[in-house]
């Protein structure tokens, strides 16, 4: 394994290296006289922190499911859950019960918890970051860290800040999760679009790498007064809002290109655990036999990260726990070489301090105490993974068996993980007002009745997109159950065909 010493600064923001941090009631740290000697059980006079017995909370229970939706039991419908494999009427979750104090050292008491902490995030929580990583993703280097975050959105401020001084270009995809662009300029960056491919018949779907080459190849002809690159923002994984998945060949592509332009990656992927496999016609209720087993999910599966291929540390990862836990827990946290931590630890410092302990605590103990560590909280993550799929599965169905597919009026984007899929609208050849057309469309979704996103909502460049934001983004995640999904499905296929049989007017 390499070990890499950070060669990046000149991509790190003047801003951002600039920062220190030393808190006012540090002690003294030079100078010592002579024969000093610590003394080895200090009394705090210094910090200005409650005791614990001022808490007015002793201990906190978190009654848990062992499936998703496991209650869900008594209803006349399926959630899109696993519990048919818990017998009717029996309940297996459990409560964990979390002390104001526990002599477990991979526990959270609630002494520390709700006491100020560490600026990096809890001593527990991180070290799980770190072997969640190790299991899933190992970097291809030994010299890298973790940051706990208050969830993905805080992780991308706080990368923004790590890259962009004024003028700085980032590379996005040409759609994409758009609250990043106000990062962006709120740093003074310039988000340069890249195309994407959305059409299966002319190529690979996702990220144009042609385009991506030549782009960088004659970047002062093409992009002349811009400076060069400094990073890349992409969602490899589970596309926001396109649903598509790099694969491993395209990765190794982008990285390569890192390596020679040198650009660092941001890798944004709060959806790629949940790996789904190829759509299949729902059969009734969900039913399921087995899950995947850890090592087939971790090797077969789960497509590997951008920090798998790093061997320079230009990688930065951003997760969070939002998706696979909670998104109101607000947090997450950051995977880079530990010389961009520690800088990104500076800035934390100065806008969020240490994230909640609450969260924290609720996090750490139960994936400990619930589901046993590290594979234990993969195993929730397979169990998820076949509800998401299985709900995938029933609203594609009302696209796939609909008139409006049989008649070529739209076609679908299959997620290969996440919980985002793209419906493409197939307007007749010769369409010169496509973008009229999508908009006056979305008048008839909400007509009909079904909340979807347009593609030109997300696009990081409305003018440059054009051609390509003839799609609608529809998620299967919010859904009640599978009769929900349905009518869902059949509103806006429905909407569709009347939208094309009344010669594309509302």
């Amino acid at each position: 394994m390499t070990v890499t010493v950070f060669e990046h600064d000149h991509l790190l923001s003047e801003r951002a290296k600039a920062r220190s941090f030393s808190h006012f009631s540090q002690g003294p740290t030079d100078g010592a006289p002579e024969g000093f000697k610590p003394h080895p059980k200090p009394l705090a006079l210094h910090w200005g922190m409650p005791n614990p017995g001022f808490f007015p909370i002793d201990s906190i229970d978190v009654n848990l499911v062992d499936y998703p939706f496991q209650k869900s039991l008594s209803l006349p419908t399926t959630n899109a859950s696993v519990e048919s494999l818990i017998p009717q009427g029996k309940s297996t979750g459990r409560s964990v019960t979390i002390a104001k104090k526990e002599d477990d050292a991979d526990i959270i008491d609630i002494s520390r918890g709700l006491q100020y902490s560490e600026v990096e995030g809890l001593p527990q929580l991180r070290q799980f970051a770190r072997d969640f990583i190790k299991r899933t993703h190992a970097p291809a280097y030994s010299d890298w860290d973790v940051i706990i975050t208050t969830g993905a959105g805080d992780g991308l401020n706080k990368s923004a800040d790590l890259i962009l001084d004024p003028e700085d270009v980032i590379l996005i995809e040409e759609f994409t999760f758009s609250p990043f662009l106000s990062n962006v300029k709120a740093n003074g960056g310039i988000a340069v679009p890249l195309k994407l491919n959305l059409d299966a018949e002319s190529g690979p779907l996702g990220l144009d790498i042609d385009y991506l080459q030549n782009l960088l190849e004659n970047w002062s002809e093409l992009k002349p007064g811009l400076k060069k690159p400094k990073a890349i923002y992409t969602i490899p994984t589970g596309q926001n809002p396109t649903g598509v998945t790099q694969p491993v060949e395209l990765r190794r592509k982008v990285y390569d290109l890192a390596v020679k332009h040198d650009f660092i990656i941001l890798e944004d992927d709060p959806y790629g655990y949940l790996a789904l496999p190829k759509y299949s016609k729902p059969e009734g209720l969900l039913r399921l036999g087995q899950f995947l087993e850890i090592d087939e999910y971790l090797e077969s599966h789960l497509t590997p990260s951008y920090l798998t291929l790093d061997t320079t540390g230009r990688v930065v990862r951003i997760e969070t726990f939002s998706k696979l836990f909670a998104p109101g827990l607000r947090l997450g946290f950051i995977v880079a070489q530990k010389r961009a931590i520690d800088v990104i630890g500076k800035y934390a410092a100065l806008v969020t301090r240490s994230p909640s302990g609450t969260s924290q605590l609720i996090v750490q103990n139960v994936i400990q105490k619930k589901f046993g560590g590290v594979d234990g909280w993969i195993e929730w993550i397979l169990k998820m993974r076949v509800t998401y799929a299985h709900r995938r599965d029933v609203l594609l169905s009302q696209f796939y068996e609909s008139d409006a597919y049989k008649k070529g009026y739209l076609d679908v984007i299959d997620p290969s993980a996440g919980m985002f899929a793209s419906v493409i609208i197939k307007f007749p050849e010769g369409t010169t007002d496509a973008d009229a057309k999508t908009k006056l469309l979305n008048w008839k979704f909400v007509a009909f009745g079904v909340g979807v996103v347009p593609g030109a909502n997300m696009a990081v460049d409305k003018d440059f997109s054009a051609e390509r934001s003839n799609f609608y983004r529809i998620t299967f995640a919010p859904a009640n159950d599978d009769e929900e999904l349905t009518e869902a499905g059949q509103r806006f296929v429905g909407a569709v065909e009347e939208f094309f049989e009344k010669g594309l007017k509302f």
